[in-house]
């Protein structure tokens, strides 16, 4: 987990359960013959490799939690894209300097391909309506929930 366990499985857990999606994702077509991490191992990685203040996963949450607040009934197959989507778009809005979307592809364990990477961010913000601010306060106060029924 690269000592980064703890946050790594809270947010594994809450977006789980936010959206009930198995352990592990689909194959994709840009690496289809390993094994795929469990969610929780590949946020971790993410965590580990981008070396990204806790506040941008928090943030990432937060947009997924907005997501869910816009399609209800939404559930799916792959946690990993949904996670990787959402922690791209919330580094991109707190930080001046951040990843390119070929650095992603390097993040997401070479499960997606550039192309993919770029196509999920587009469908992520076109899902957010454009709305990708994370307010201060409201992060702060949606940071709890998760800590609580998770940590």
């Amino acid at each position: 987990y690269y000592k980064h366990e703890e946050p790594a499985k809270l947010a594994s857990a809450f977006i789980t359960n936010l959206f009930a999606f198995p352990k592990l994702p689909p194959p994709s077509s840009a690496n289809p013959s390993p094994p795929s991490p469990t969610l929780a191992q590949f946020i971790a990685y993410s965590l580990h490799c981008t070396c990204l203040h806790l506040s941008v996963t928090f943030a990432a949450l937060f947009l997924l939690n907005r997501l869910k607040g816009h399609f209800p009934a939404a559930c799916g197959l792959s946690s990993h894209r949904l996670f990787i989507s959402a922690f791209m778009i919330a580094s991109k809005i707190i930080r001046d300097n951040t990843y390119s979307n070929k650095s992603w592809c390097v993040v997401g364990q070479g499960m997606f391909s550039l192309r993919e990477i770029n196509q999920i961010e587009r469908e992520m913000c076109a899902y957010l309506e454009w709305v990708l601010t994370v307010p201060k306060e409201e992060l702060e106060v949606f940071e709890a929930e998760p800590k609580k029924e998770y940590g």
